[in-house]
């Protein structure tokens, strides 16, 4: 079976390093012939880690503007029908929805079916984000685009099963959905990379890894991290962050810890799994909003992986629950003072809490394993082997 699977990001971002490369590399070793198409914006092609000859990258243009997601839909559907039909392609997967409008079309052209992976609900986000209003005409015209992607999908991938019972009991989508497959596949991880290791003698340390962008609460999490340091004097907190250490600063004057143990520090994708391993509790807190229940972070597997109990909060996909079915950690309900302060203390005692690092690997191990992620898109490509002669009906 040969698979076409399309992502707007470039192949040498972590994104696609973590969550798009060790897939296709598992299924490459079971005998699906994959190729990949991305969207190239000056990232180094990862040698080693997926088959040059079978990457085709596109040079999208610069901008966030409608004409140029516009282009690059038309170049994306140039390039892909080319490859569909000169490859003999059965299956187009496609990331999200710019790649997804591109599957459409070339699925109305060619009869291929496509997979629909979400990934979340990308106008939702944009709205309620604060990027657009709903008078917006982007905004407008996604949603008019977003039921296309729908209706046409063979199947419909959804990171999270609070995601997908959105889908199913919400008036605007559960009309769109109602005939199609939806598998749930939650971001998963390599537990080979992302593992506990032996600790060095030192401080104790929160970690937080990641954007600092318009999701995550860092000025909540300081809030936290201020509250153990009463109880935790000595703990260090460890802020992973590549381009963004001035907001990290900002915020860290603004919540009085300018003599607090807090470091910034640029971690490369190698890196990371050490960084990680080296702390002995992680947090990340984001915005407390509809779109978020289609989220899986990435960064919450990685922190269970490596053993890590974690400080997450309520609405967020279906961490929260997982969080507190392994009891890894605690859940933030809401961002209220006393919430976060009660934070700070279960923080505090999460330290050196040897039982609740073995139940959060447990949980990765048991949910989130890449493996896991890998046999679930085989039994979706599986699904949708030797499909009817002529137009695919988007419907299985």
């Amino acid at each position: 079976m040969k698979v076409l699977y399309l992502t707007h990001n470039g192949i040498g971002t972590p994104l696609v390093r973590s969550q798009v490369l060790p897939y296709l590399r598992g299924l490459l070793e079971r005998g699906y012939d994959v190729h990949l198409v991305t969207f190239e914006r000056g990232e180094r092609f990862p040698e080693g880690e997926f088959p040059a000859a079978r990457w085709h990258p596109v040079r999208p243009r610069s901008g966030s503007h409608l004409l140029a997601k516009l282009i690059d839909v038309l170049v994306g559907i140039v390039l892909v029908h080319r490859l569909v039909r000169r490859e003999h392609v059965d299956i187009l997967h496609a990331r999200s929805y710019l790649p997804a409008a591109i599957a459409w079309l070339v699925s109305r052209l060619t009869g291929r079916p496509y997979i629909f992976d979400m990934r979340g609900f990308l106008p939702d986000e944009y709205l309620e984000g604060g990027h657009w209003s709903a008078r917006d005409l982007r905004y407008r015209v996604l949603r008019l685009v977003e039921a296309r992607l729908f209706r046409g999908a063979a199947v419909i991938v959804s990171l999270t099963r609070a995601g997908e019972r959105r889908l199913r009991t919400e008036r605007r989508y559960a009309r769109w959905v109602a005939d199609t497959r939806i598998a749930v596949i939650p971001c998963a991880v390599d537990l080979e990379r992302f593992r506990p290791l032996e600790r060095s003698p030192g401080a104790p340390t929160l970690v937080y890894a990641g954007s600092l962008g318009m999701w995550y609460l860092l000025d909540e999490m300081l809030h936290v991290y201020a509250y153990a340091r009463e109880l935790v004097p000595a703990l260090r907190f460890l802020i992973l962050n590549r381009t963004e250490h001035a907001v990290a600063a900002a915020a860290i004057a603004r919540a009085g810890l300018g003599d607090a143990s807090i470091t910034l520090a640029a971690a490369d994708f190698g890196e990371m799994p050490t960084h990680l391993a080296s702390a002995d509790v992680a947090i990340a807190l984001l915005r407390q909003v509809p779109s978020k229940i289609g989220s899986s972070p990435i960064k919450i597997g990685e922190y269970l992986a490596c053993g890590l109990p974690v400080i997450v909060n309520a609405g967020l996909g279906d961490t929260d629950e997982l969080v507190l079915r392994y009891a890894a950690g605690h859940v933030v309900r809401s961002f209220s003072d006393p919430e976060l302060r009660r934070a700070g203390v279960q923080l505090a005692a999460l330290i050196g809490d040897g039982v609740a690092g073995r139940n959060a690997r447990r949980a990765a191990e048991e949910t989130l394993d890449l493996r896991l992620g890998i046999d679930a898109y085989a039994a979706v490509y599986e699904s949708l082997r030797s499909p009817p002669a002529g137009r695919f009906s988007g419907r299985i």
